[in-house]
């Protein structure tokens, strides 16, 4: 199985390490921010091999270059130029999910039940729609529902506690959700992550996923963007 390592980066931002025990492949996942991920890396005695990333904005992308020059140059893989379909020895699945951006992209390993949703999924959230439209959003979320339900969700954010408290408005009987805010309020508060969260419970808690169609998932998003 793959082992993930959160890194958290800028202001609110998720980087990720990931690791294939057993082998010397090492992939760093959106480097928005080089200088905190090879602190990470060398104290854990990691050596990147790879970079990914899901999207074209600076927050998820600035760091490439000088990641990449600190270990001597490393190929990295988009959108444009996808990774191959299996990382050491395991499946990978590019699933493209434009909303956010026109060019995102998730990484989804079946096997170990894992998908990096960056700025499409959140926790009890989705990103804005900068580029796409929310038609383009509901039909990405489509694609990441019908997955295995212990799939472990990475997104790209520590948005969680605001997203559990606008969802809680929407929804204030929903007990899923009560529980799940009482547990971020005391992740947050000793400064732990709130990720990463089954897909199962996203469909109890995150309103975005529950919405039955694009027109209740667009009336959600123009709500959450009032604030």
């Amino acid at each position: 199985m793959l082992n993930v390592h959160i890194i958290p980066i800028l202001s609110d931002n998720y980087a990720y390490a990931l690791e294939a025990p057993n082998s010397q492949e090492v992939v760093v996942i959106d480097p928005g921010e080089a200088a905190p991920i090879i602190a990470y890396l060398d104290a854990h005695g990691l050596k990147p091999t790879q970079i990914w990333h899901t999207h074209h904005h600076w927050d998820h992308v600035d760091g490439i270059e000088d990641l990449s020059a600190h270990y001597g140059g490393l190929p990295v893989f988009n959108t444009q130029y996808p990774p191959a379909d299996h990382f050491a020895g395991e499946s990978l699945e590019i699933i493209k999910t434009p909303g956010h951006t026109l060019d995102h992209i998730c990484f989804y390993f079946p096997k170990s039940a894992i998908i990096f949703t960056a700025d499409t999924l959140f926790s009890m959230g989705c990103g804005r729609l900068f580029e796409g439209s929310a038609t383009q959003m509901w039909e990405s979320f489509s694609k990441i529902s019908v997955l295995d339900d212990e799939t472990l969700i990475y997104p790209g954010h520590e948005y969680t506690l605001s997203n559990a408290q606008f969802c809680l408005k929407q929804e204030p009987n929903n007990q899923a959700l009560i529980e799940r805010l009482e547990e971020v309020e005391k992740l947050r508060a000793e400064n732990k992550p709130t990720i990463p969260v089954t897909l199962a419970r996203e469909k109890q808690t995150n309103v975005f996923l529950r919405a039955k169609d694009a027109e209740e998932f667009a009336k959600l998003r123009a709500l959450k963007d009032k604030g």
